[in-house]
């Protein structure tokens, strides 16, 4: 019998060429690439592993693919994506241009999502290769396109109509498996006629941050301007530099004529989990309250600190909420601006199971009721759960224990939003194991080679228990 000792130098590869066609959803580029050039070679080089390796396949016009095992009526499918976030600042080589160090492949995407893709794909050829598809079954991976985005990508696969699984895994996650996701919101907070004075000598022109909403930001800066012709600009500097230097957090001044530019760096991490970052946008905005002192009722440092500030939990926007299952609702500010006295930013907020959008919503529009300002709601998904005694988790739990012999560990509640929301009856299974660093959307992702190898046998033998196949 075949096992992914036999394969293993081969799915390395696919995966390294793999890394190296970056994949970030962007804006569209015709009818022919909806997402970017990048995106549909992605997407094409999964559908080459999928014809070499024997399997059918069909491409939902750059959108979307489907890679298909066997031809019976009961469906069991795969959900991943080919698309990952950009590279980021922070890290210690190209991180589209993978290495191996210590027996860890370092690349973006290599945890998110596209080791566990290429895993899968070989827990199929296994399966395949070893004649272990039962009659009656088939396994239908299905990758998308722009999970990292707005899932435009799956929406439109949808739309097709085409012959769903009865049950999938969706492996973008972590182990043992994920029996809840906390419900997420994406919106943009906007609002005019700020005013950008910090005392009597000094003001903020503008001020950017951060790139995506789903990303803890590493970088953001502002343009001071002075009222006065031939200011120094030395007091500010001073101040900022103290408060950094006890937050340690990296700062940079470059002046320029009647100017100077303030440039503060964070520490990337997921929007799921953003304690383990540091957010380069809050940072910024709680140090310049540091050189402001003149009493504004309009200031955009106030209006920030307020409701945002330093604190990921929602404190600000009557948002703190938790429940046993899932735990605290998060918050993390992916991108902000601040030009001609209108300031906007955009979060990403997750929320416990236990409620709702429209509770959530609500708490929202209430607490900034009285600041004029307009909330526009982006991709908004409901919170999702399976009873931890349901089959599907106690079978994926089986897979799990089988191949590790870690019988201690317990379904968990994830922040993150997997594709396991995209169809019914889905659920998150992998790839980072208890215990290990989760790295998805941080400098220097890493995953270790016998990691891979032992979660091709985990995703075989629960695409095996799934078709009733012990």
């Amino acid at each position: 019998m075949k096992n992914i000792e036999v394969f293993k130098d081969e799915m390395i590869n696919d995966l390294m060429d793999f890394i190296r066609i970056p994949g970030i959803a962007g804006k569209s580029e015709g009818k022919e690439y909806p997402f970017g050039k990048s995106t549909a070679e992605a997407l094409d080089y999964v559908i080459k592993i999928a014809d070499k390796m024997g399997f059918d396949h069909k491409n939902y016009e750059n959108y979307a693919a489907e890679v298909t095992l066997g031809e019976g009526s009961k469906i069991i499918g795969i959900l991943c994506h080919a698309d990952v976030v950009d590279g980021g600042s922070g890290w210690s080589s190209n991180p589209f241009e993978p290495v191996i160090k210590d027996g860890e492949i370092y690349g973006r995407g290599v945890i998110d999502d596209k080791g566990p893709l290429i895993s899968c794909m070989y827990a199929m050829k296994l399966i395949k290769d070893n004649n272990l598809l039962p009659e009656g079954y088939q396994i239908k991976m299905i990758i998308g396109t722009d999970e990292e985005e707005n899932w435009e990508s799956i929406d439109y696969y949808l739309k097709q109509k085409p012959q769903l699984p009865e049950i999938s895994i969706v492996p973008d996650a972590n182990f043992p498996v994920i029996f809840c996701e906390k419900g997420l919101m994406n919106f943009r907070i906007r609002k005019g006629d700020f005013d950008g004075k910090l005392n009597e000598n000094s003001y903020i022109s503008s001020l950017v941050g951060g790139e995506r909403a789903n990303v803890v930001p590493t970088n953001a800066s502002c343009v001071l301007k002075s009222y006065k012709s031939d200011y120094s600009f030395e007091r500010e500097k001073e101040l900022l530099s103290h408060y950094c230097k006890i937050k340690k957090i990296p700062i940079y001044f470059s002046e320029g004529e009647k100017e100077l530019v303030v440039s503060v760096k964070g520490k990337g991490a997921h929007a799921m989990t953003p304690e383990k970052g540091i957010n380069a946008i809050s940072y910024l905005l709680s140090a310049l309250a540091e050189i402001k002192t003149s009493e504004n009722e309009k200031s955009v440092v106030d209006f920030y600190n307020r409701y945002i500030g330093l604190d990921y939990n929602g404190n600000g926007i009557n948002c703190n909420l938790y429940d046993e299952c899932s735990g605290k609702t998060t918050v993390n500010v992916g991108m902000a601006k601040y030009e001609e006295d209108v300031f906007e930013c955009t979060v990403n907020l997750r929320y416990p199971v236990s409620y709702t959008f429209d509770d959530m919503s609500a708490r929202i529009t209430k607490a900034l009721s009285e600041e004029n300002c307009k909330i526009e709601w982006g991709v908004c998904m409901n919170p999702i759960s399976f009873n931890q005694e349901s089959e599907i988790i106690k079978k994926l739990m089986s897979a799990y224990q089988s191949v590790t012999g870690d019988y201690s560990s317990e379904p968990i509640s994830l922040g993150g939003a997997t594709y396991a929301r995209a169809i019914p009856n889905a659920v998150a299974f992998g790839p980072v194991f208890p215990n290990q660093e989760e790295l998805a959307h941080e400098a220097d992702e890493h995953y270790g080679i016998s990691d891979l190898q032992r979660i091709v046998n985990i995703y075989m033998d629960a695409l095996l228990k799934l078709c009733d196949r012990s």
